[in-house]
């Protein structure tokens, strides 16, 4: 069985509680070290770690500035070595120090992601290597991966991450027509991270808004090359019924809230603004649907009828006395806050996002 993750405060409460049962004779002392070998607790962010990692980065832009600052004279020769020399030297002495000093290990590692993403640029421009930026992310993200793959580290793949994000959008700016293919090889192996971690929620957020954002550009490379008129029409209209399959759609527990989240706010973002594209019936039937998901207990749907509403509300400024439209906007927050805390306390912890 995986054991869960839970933070310190939260194992502390269990283990009061439990010691508390076992005093009382409800569970014996086996079955209360059991019970708490079944989680594990979420290391923090101790004064140390934050030192060290700000030393990591302090080392590894010196050691970058220090390069650049000169790198006009030195040799080609001295200059790779120089790379290679510091890139191996900070991962050798994390993995040389792992046991004895594993914060002070982990540093070192940091530090040795920033200066392998240097080293890619700095020897790009070493031997006039003409790729674009965004491919030279994908291999400072495929390096990164793999450290933190090797130490199980959350922090460096949402470094990794980020590096995709680039990597992904890149084209964009670059007016590519070619479509960033080894997104789709690395997206399964992101997740297998991700479940392999036991679906850390911010982790397991950007993974899916990574995901989504993959989603989105294939959508805008292949649907205006299938279809020359209203193609954002329809790319809108694809992602609004993505969003609904996404809140509904069974995924692990532990991953189920920040999908269904996800899901929630692609498919009112993106019928906000298919408003604009079709008649009166699509918000009716929206509003409709998203009165049912309040019945049901969705606060995060209150905040999109707020949205849709206001939409609308913008469109009479003229034509409304300013007076008006402060009354008729306070009247909206109150009414929809009374929502909010009826549904809090009608579901407490279970309702849905």
């Amino acid at each position: 069985m995986i054991k869960k993750v839970i933070t310190k405060k939260q194992y502390e409460f269990l283990e009061h509680e439990l010691t508390y049962l076992q005093r009382g004779g409800t569970i014996s002392e086996e079955e209360k070290k059991r019970m708490l070998a079944s989680y594990d607790v979420r290391a923090g962010l101790s004064f140390i770690t934050i030192l060290l990692a700000i030393g990591a980065l302090l080392l590894g832009l010196g050691i970058l500035t220090f390069v650049a600052s000169n790198w006009m004279y030195i040799s080609k020769g001295f200059k790779f070595l120089l790379i290679i020399v510091c890139l191996i030297g900070v991962n050798f002495a994390g993995v040389k120090w792992g046991t004895r000093f594993p914060k002070t290990s982990r540093s070192l590692h940091y530090a040795g992601i920033l200066i392998f993403g240097a080293g890619i640029f700095l020897i790009e421009q070493m031997f006039n290597i003409s790729i674009n930026f965004n491919s030279s992310f994908l291999l400072w993200a495929i390096g990164a991966v793999c450290i933190g793959y090797y130490l199980k580290d959350i922090a460096i793949l949402l470094f990794t991450s980020f590096l995709l994000l680039i990597y992904l959008n890149g084209s964009i700016f670059l007016d590519e027509t070619s479509y960033p293919l080894a997104i789709l090889i690395f997206l399964p192996v992101l997740y297998y991270l991700v479940r392999q971690f036991n679906y850390p929620r911010f982790l397991s957020f950007i993974m899916n808004g990574l995901a989504i954002n993959t989603i989105i550009l294939f959508l805008m490379e292949i649907v205006p090359k299938l279809v020359e008129d209203n193609s954002e029409t329809i790319i809108l209209s694809i992602l609004f019924i993505l969003g609904i399959v996404l809140t509904y759609i069974r995924v692990p527990l532990k991953l189920q809230k920040i999908t269904a989240i996800q899901g929630h706010i692609l498919h009112g973002i993106t019928a906000i603004f298919l408003t604009y594209e079709y008649a009166i019936w699509f918000p009716l039937a929206y509003f409709v649907f998203l009165l049912y998901l309040i019945q049901k207990g969705s606060l995060t749907s209150i905040v999109i009828i707020c949205a849709l509403i206001f939409r609308y509300y913008t469109d009479s400024f003229e034509f409304l006395p300013k007076s008006l439209l402060f009354i008729v906007g306070g009247l909206l927050l109150l009414v929809f806050g009374f929502f909010f805390e009826k549904q809090r306390k009608k579901g407490g912890e279970s309702i849905e996002p």
